[in-house]
């Protein structure tokens, strides 16, 4: 199979704006570098099958990196542009980009090929990212990861919504979860995260489906955990609440600081407590309780 790979130069500020666009725009993949030869420059590249669709998607780019300009002149030129690819380079170009993660205390996570040494801790995860997104190197994933260290003590029962890579659900497992539930509506995702899965010894503890939060989840979890857009969990907040037992955790990442203030308020109004908001970059997280479930 051919990818194209779209390529936008911008200044550095920019990135990640950006990448929320491109994850909006539906990119299978997103590499970030610096460019030498012009200093606070990156460029971004995203990844797409090479198909009739191409047109259309760059079109939507280009249109809101227009409007991103009007809403914020600072963010200066952006230069796009296309090359096709076969899948086996585009793999080349992946596994050269990803090197091993340390997240909080406890994680660390690795890709198969990475044969260097690196420090041990009590949570390594492989993760072999293939097309689906999630490698804990993005702001969203490292957000979540964080706060589910915090939170997973041993034995709960855990919903992770979004579940790309498996990435999530696998450190749930490791963490100590008893039961992991994993849905994303993309067929490819689940199976690149059961392999994963497979690979890191934790796939009798996780329940892979391909769905979404309102026609496949059944029963009562006691963590629910969602990194996906800003646009995909406002919808889904009214539902979580009815998915969590008295007093469980939810985490929702995924969200620009900009988008925050309608997050909180939703969860407000469903009656969720908000403990954390932790902030990388221009990502922050949310952390809430769900009501105990004896309020009057």
């Amino acid at each position: 199979m051919r990818l194209v790979r779209i390529n936008i130069e911008a200044r550095s500020e920019a990135e990640d704006a950006i990448s929320y666009l491109l994850l909006e725009v539906d990119s299978g993949g997103i590499q970030a570098e610096d460019i030498k030869s012009e200093p606070g420059k990156v460029r971004l590249s995203a990844y797409y099958p090479l198909d009739d669709t191409v047109g259309d998607k760059v079109f939507k780019i280009r249109k809101a990196l227009d409007n991103m300009r009007e809403l914020n002149p600072d963010l200066g030129d952006t230069k796009i542009s296309l090359e096709s690819i076969a899948e086996s380079d585009w793999t080349k170009s992946w596994k050269s980009f990803f090197k091993p993660i340390l997240v909080g205390e406890r994680i660390i996570i690795y890709q198969s090929w990475e044969k260097a040494e690196f420090p041990k801790r009590d949570v390594s995860i492989q993760i072999d990212p293939g097309m689906a997104f999630g490698t804990g190197k993005h702001s969203t994933t490292t957000l979540s990861l964080q706060l589910l260290e915090k939170i997973i003590k041993g034995g709960e029962k855990v919903a992770d919504v979004g579940t790309g890579s498996g990435i999530l659900a696998i450190a749930t497992a490791k963490l100590g979860a008893s039961s992991v539930l994993a849905i994303d509506v993309d067929m490819k995702a689940v199976e690149v995260a059961k392999e994963n899965s497979q690979i890191n010894g934790v796939s009798d503890k996780i329940n892979f489906i391909c769905g979404d939060l309102v026609t496949v989840i059944k029963g009562k979890f006691d963590v629910l955990v969602a990194n996906i857009l800003t646009k995909v969990l406002l919808p889904m907040i009214p539902y979580a609440k009815s998915y969590l037992n008295p007093g469980g955790y939810l985490i929702l990442s995924g969200i620009m600081e900009i988008e925050s203030l309608d997050i909180g308020k939703s969860l407000k109004n469903e009656g969720f407590t908000i403990l954390e908001i932790p902030q990388h970059e221009e990502w922050v997280a949310f952390l809430a309780k769900a009501p105990n479930g004896d309020e009057k």
